[in-house]
């Protein structure tokens, strides 16, 4: 999360008008007017604001105005050392024109910075890909192409600046958090006073909190369920990821209630003591409203269900003894009855500093020392497809249509009209547009769960081998809006993910079955040509899902043994290869896809099953000691996998929706989301090879037919 060379804030006015509409661009003056019509500029102000208002809205009175808590994922994955050397450096020296630097005012200043590039990032890229389409249409000389290189060049600086400023941002926000920590000493007997008074000393006691050393640090070890939540209060615990990975995982030791009960008497504890309360009550009171604003924020979908007894339980507390002490309880309050937006903050940023689709290979990263480097796969060069060109980049023709509503909800009422009856092998698109639109159907499905779904997952019924999509489908059961905890079986946190391998293994089953009915062998290798193309292109854009979707459907037991596959021609079959090649590295790691970034540039959408089974490998073996206490180094281990969840919801992909394609492929997915596939194949001559005798047979009656034509 580092970036060299920043020179950040600055003018309000677009680089595109102030740099590059001078010299030998100044006849371009017109074709820039002419690009930036006022429609455009609404648009654009209107988004401007959205994200303005965004950034600078105040949710706390008593710490840091616009707090946020963005940086969960991050923090979760790789802990103090998210941040480099440069961010630090660079907060440090904000605010010191005011003459008192606090982080109230640090954070005021960085949003300003961050509202300003990012709307000059907007401007300069809506005025580069209209030149561009018409340096395509119209053919223009070599000084609109000096522009363009030029305008791409400023269009990767102003990425860089953005998202160094917005890594800038959430450090200042984990400071605004740990400002109101305790000393690690004092932990042990907040653990264990009640609500009645705080009587902290300093002690050390193994059974509640133990410590080791790792790399040079102390760092927490073991824990028993009242340690673990005491330390929630630790000084450092913010920067070290620690609040974000004990929210993914608390539920192995504790349930949700009992979490809500432990902060709301620390809250009390320290609210009685009035004004004058002492400088550690005071570090606990704002603590404790920190951790519910955090909870709310990243869990609450999982949580705090609509009208459940732990949000009637919150509701009381904050009315009655946050609210009249504290201006802070109305916005908790507000977090908790407001519906968490479709699009956050950190996705509309992070789609704007997002790389462009246009790298010639994908690199993947992996932790391990083999796989450290960087893995590229070849490509592979496809006849030109035959579609449209694409339509311009628009963050929101990434989001899902609310006409169609939730793929996973209405999966099974999905209507078949005519035009979807026609096979997919019919369909004229490009295996670029149609892996885009899967892409689009995928990320949808995705986008709608928790890393907190990926726990327990073996006694959901999840093993290395997914069950038949048979089985699985007959128990589709829609996910409730919430759920709390995962010890009980059989809730909707728990079904959630069962819906997601459903859905996976209905594309595998329908990618099998549409090879199967084809009617004649040219078409099937034409079929599978084209399922091949569409795992590559869905692999190098990171939809490994699908890719691995749709390499499931290819080695079905039927399909692999089609007399089609002879015919392939050996460039195509590399691509089998590839994705067999994808598959193994996908196993390989845990946090493969994530390597050393600290800030998701690309959108990513995880293969589900792969990545519970990573999961389920970490929970294998005991979570306690012989004395009670929990492994905190196994519960983080596994934090900082499912914390991958929300990096690659972090960004969402720009391509634009095509609603009839995807309302054919939802139906024929639908359709052949159950079919067996053996019955298919064995109505169709096509899937089965001649044997010679039955040929020659064939070739001796024609011959027969042909001698008795000239009798």
């Amino acid at each position: 999360m580092e970036a060299g060379g920043h020179s950040v804030g600055g003018s309000d006015e677009s680089p595109s008008e102030a740099e590059f509409l001078s010299g030998r661009e100044e006849d371009l003056m017109g074709t820039y007017d002419e690009l930036m019509s006022p429609d455009c500029s609404e648009d654009m102000e209107d988004s401007d604001s959205l994200v303005s208002e965004r950034l600078l809205s105040p949710t706390s009175t008593t710490g840091c105005i616009g707090l946020s808590f963005s940086p969960a994922w991050s923090v979760a994955l790789f802990g103090e050392d998210c941040f480099g050397q440069e961010v630090i450096e660079y907060a440090l020296n904000l605010g010191k024109h005011t003459g008192s630097p606090g982080l109230e005012v640090k954070v005021q200043e960085v949003q300003q910075q961050l509202v300003i590039e990012t709307r000059n990032l907007k401007k300069t890229r809506s005025f580069y890909q209209k030149l561009k389409n018409q340096q395509e249409r119209k053919n223009k000389g070599p000084e609109s192409k000096l522009m363009l290189s030029k305008l791409k060049s400023q269009l990767e600086e102003l990425r860089s600046k953005v998202a160094f400023l917005d890594c800038v941002k959430k450090y200042l926000e984990v400071l605004c958090v740990d400002q109101w920590g305790l000393e690690v000493s004092l932990l042990p007997s907040l653990a264990v006073c009640g609500c009645h008074s705080l009587n902290l000393q300093s002690t050390e006691d193994p059974s509640v909190l133990s410590f080791g050393t790792s790399k040079g640090k102390r760092t927490l070890q073991t824990g028993s369920p009242l340690g673990l939540m005491a330390y929630l209060y630790a000084r450092n615990a913010a920067a070290e990821g620690y609040i974000q990975q004990f929210l993914y995982t608390y539920r192995f030791f504790c349930t949700p209630e009992q979490l809500l009960q432990f902060i709301m008497d620390k809250f009390i504890s320290a609210a009685r003591e009035g004004p004058a309360m002492s400088g550690d009550s005071q570090r606990i009171f704002h603590r404790s409203l920190d951790l519910l604003q955090i909870w709310m924020t990243d869990c609450k979908s999982v949580d705090f269900a609509p009208k459940s007894s732990l949000v009637d339980t919150l509701e009381t507390f904050l009315n009655t003894e946050v609210i009249p002490v504290d201006n802070q309880g109305e916005a908790l309050l507000a977090i908790l009855y407001n519906h968490p937006n479709t699009t956050t903050l950190s996705q509309v940023t992070g789609s704007l500093i997002s790389l462009d689709e246009e790298d010639d290979s994908v690199c993947l990263h992996s932790s391990n020392e083999d796989l450290s480097k960087k893995w590229k796969i070849s490509r592979v060069v496809e006849p030109p497809p035959s579609m449209s060109k694409e339509k311009v980049f628009s963050i929101a023709a990434a989001l899902p249509a609310p006409c169609y509503g939730s793929l996973m909800h209405d999966f099974s009422n999905t209507c078949v009209q005519s035009e979807e009856r026609l096979p997919f092998s019919q369909k004229e698109h490009s295996a670029l547009h149609i892996a885009q639109q899967l892409t689009l159907l995928e990320q949808e499905v995705f986008h709608g769960c928790h890393p907190v779904h990926f726990l327990k997952s073996r006694t959901q019924g999840v093993r290395d081998k997914l069950c038949s999509p048979n089985k699985n489908v007959s128990q589709l059961i829609p996910p409730a809006e919430g759920s709390s905890g995962l010890g009980h079986e059989g809730t909707p946190s728990d079904r959630f993910l069962q819906q997601l391998l459903t859905y996976a293994e209905s594309v595998t089953n329908w990618i099998s079955a549409e090879i199967v009915i084809c009617d004649s062998a040219k078409t099937q290798i034409a079929l599978l040509t084209r399922y091949l193309w569409i795992g590559k292109y869905c692999y190098e854009m990171r939809n490994f899902a699908t890719a691995m979707q749709v390499l499931g459907g290819l080695e079905n037991v039927i399909v692999r043994q089609l007399p089609s596959w002879k015919h392939l021609t050996s460039k195509v079959y590399e691509i089998l290869e590839e994705l067999r090649a994808v598959q193994v590295f996908l196993k390989s790691d845990d946090v493969c896809l994530m390597g050393a970034e600290h800030k998701r540039m690309r959108p990513t959408l995880p293969s589900i099953h792969i990545l519970a089974m990573h999961v389920q490998q970490l929970e294998i073996g005991a979570f306690t000691l012989t004395t009670g206490a929990y492994k905190w180094t196994k519960l983080r281990n596994i934090a900082k996998v499912v914390s991958q969840v929300h990096a690659f919801q972090d960004v969402l992909y720009p391509y634009s929706s095509d609603q009839d394609l995807q309302a054919y492929l939802r139906s024929r997915i639908t359709r052949f989301a159950t079919t067996d596939i053996h019955l298919l194949a064995t109505d169709n001559d096509a899937n089965f090879q001649q044997s010679s005798e039955r040929q020659t047979q064939r070739i001796h009656d024609t011959l027969r037919r042909v001698k008795a034509t000239f009798q």
